[in-house]
Order: structure tokens, then C-alpha cells, then sequence
């Protein structure tokens, strides 16, 4: 499958990645029969959030099966200030199972309000910057 390079992150992804809101409909082993498929049809991308129940924790499972380091793995949180999105942070890579996850984003910034928040002396993004100052030791 080919791949193109995901904005200025450097990674280099497959054109068709794999949305985490359907695999709540399934079960764990379902789940991981899906991702090791995405595997071998060349999908390198998957995209998945804390909202969506069961999504990591499924996700996170299926890829001692499927390989983690054949993925790029994106998580995000409706945490918009600095000590939730702490906790949100920590919660992905123990629901998920992982060292690292390589893109980590806001969702769902629908308003001005959020936004500021976000941006603000203690908001998500000085946790999200924090977390990948110290991801060296958790890094491919």
C-alpha cells in the first residue's frame, strides 16, 4: 500500500489507515482478526480515542498479536487543561498497553473557549509538549 509522509511528524503512513469507533461493535477476538488483517493489507495507521469505549483497550490487546511496531498508533482526549490531559495521557498507555503513543491529539476543540484553554499557561498542550520531551526512553 502506499505511503505518504503525515504532515512534519516524519512518519511515514499508509494512505488508507484504520478508524478505532467501529471495533466497539465487535469483540476482542474479532477485534484482533481486524487489526492483524490491517496489517497485512499495508495499513500502518491507527486512529482511535479514549470516547470510544472499548476502542484502546481492544486495540491495545490485538497488537501483541498484530506487531506494535508495525503501526503508528493516534489517541486523543476531550482533556483540554494541564492535569487532566496528564491523566488522559497515562490512561491511553495503560489502556493500550504501550511505551509510547506516537501522535497524541485534542478532540473535539469546538469552541473559543476550549481552545484558550487548551493554549493556556496550564493547559493540554504544555502536557502533550511535556510528554514528548520525555518520550526519548519510550520512543521506537
Amino acid at each position: 500500500m502506499r505511503k505518504v509522509l503525515l504532515g512534519k511528524t516524519g512518519m511515514e503512513v499508509s494512505v488508507v489507515g484504520f478508524g478505532g469507533i467501529p471495533i466497539q461493535r465487535v469483540n476482542q477476538e474479532e477485534a484482533t482478526k481486524i487489526i492483524v488483517e490491517a496489517k497485512n493489507r499495508g495499513i500502518n495507521f491507527i486512529d482511535t480515542a479514549q470516547g470510544y469505549t472499548v476502542s484502546e483497550q481492544y486495540i491495545g490487546n490485538a497488537l501483541k498479536e498484530a506487531g506494535r511496531e508495525n503501526f503508528y498508533i493516534a489517541t486523543k482526549s476531550m482533556s483540554y487543561d494541564y492535569e487532566s490531559m496528564k491523566t488522559a495521557i497515562e490512561k491511553s498507555l495503560k489502556t493500550m498497553q504501550l511505551n509510547y503513543i506516537d501522535l497524541f491529539q485534542v478532540h473535539n476543540v469546538s469552541k473559543q473557549e476550549m481552545l484558550d484553554t487548551v493554549l493556556s499557561e496550564n493547559g493540554a498542550l504544555k502536557a502533550l509538549v511535556e510528554a514528548k520531551e520525555n518520550a526519548g526512553n519510550r520512543t521506537r
